[in-house]
């Protein structure tokens, strides 16, 4: 009882000394995000061979978030994030996993302008027999600019060498809240969309919209990656305990142009830039599954400055 009182003060402490350098005006910073997800079965979307096969997708995923503050008032930041997904048929379990470590530096140009670059390399892959096709690595850049205490744009652009070959996406965002301190807004397009409204103390209500290409090398197969791309909406609300500062986020949503796409490692594009791909002749090797229903529910630790 007494380390984990001692570990708290000692959150509490950097927490503190964190927060008031960064530019965004939300009051919080989430550090420990846990995941959960799975869909119904999915089917085939053009079954002409009648298989009658279907798909079930389970995810899991663990966020850490660690800022160190150094003594010129910038923030080091680390982190990992480790996610696994299930392909579960009748037959088969098919595991993929990505483990992303996070290294970046925060720089404080003003009082009203910040840049955050931060260092993305991954181990990427089913981790059945491993090597270099294994591993990728990117980056994310974003600049922020703080107008008013309500309100601040960011842009930047996110890139990785996926298995499929370089793939970039340009960032545009901003966030705001309201003067009443209920409704929140968060953009970072085109890969996050939040909206958010406060009904209670202890329950907020809102949706999101998340997008993500991501690519796997499968070693248990010679040869083949897996491609992950999908578009997905959610309602969802957000159960607050201001005692233990735990979030529990119960989320129904639906996908949109989901697919799971395995390739020659051989057959890549010229270029990817966000939804395009340039040069892409690739021949896809296994059918897609339709869209459908995701139930998720998350489990957030989220430091609040107000309530200290």
């Amino acid at each position: 009882m007494k380390l984990v009182l001692a570990l708290k003060k000692l959150l509490v402490v950097l927490l503190f000394s964190v927060l008031p350098l960064f530019t965004f005006t939300q009051n919080y910073i989430d550090l420990v995000k846990f995941s959960y997800s799975a869909t119904p079965e999915n089917k085939i979307k053009d079954d002409t061979l009648n298989l009658n096969s279907k798909t079930q997708l389970i995810d899991f995923g663990i966020d850490l978030t660690a800022p160190i503050v150094l003594k010129n008032k910038n923030v080091f930041i680390s982190g990992v994030v480790y996610e696994q997904t299930n392909l579960k048929t009748a037959k088969t379990n098919n595991l993929i996993y990505t483990i992303n470590p996070k290294i970046g530096y925060k720089t404080n140009h003003s009082e009203n302008f910040s840049s955050t670059i931060i260092l993305l390399p991954k181990l990427s892959s089913d981790l059945k027999k491993i090597n270099g096709n294994h591993f990728q690595i990117g980056g994310l850049a974003l600049f922020e600019k703080t107008k008013t205490k309500n309100f601040k744009y960011k842009f930047g652009a996110y890139y990785n060498h996926e298995l499929f070959g370089p793939f970039a996406v340009p960032l545009l965002g901003f966030y705001y809240k309201s003067e009443n301190q209920k409704f929140e807004a968060n953009f970072t397009l085109p890969v996050y969309a939040g909206l958010n409204y406060r009904l209670k103390s202890w329950l907020n209500s809102g949706i999101s919209f998340n997008s993500f290409v991501r690519s796997f090398y499968i070693g248990d197969v010679q040869n083949q990656y897996l491609v992950k791309t999908s578009n997905e909406i959610f309602a969802l609300l957000q159960l607050h305990s201001k005692t233990t500062h735990l979030i529990i986020e119960p989320q129904v949503g639906y996908s949109v142009g989901r697919s799971y796409r395995v390739y020659d490692s051989s057959d890549k594009v010229d270029f990817g830039f966000s939804a395009f791909k340039f040069g892409d002749d690739r021949k896809q090797l296994n059918q897609d599954f339709e869209d459908g229903l995701i139930f998720k529910v998350r489990l957030l630790y989220r430091f609040m400055i107000e309530n200290n």
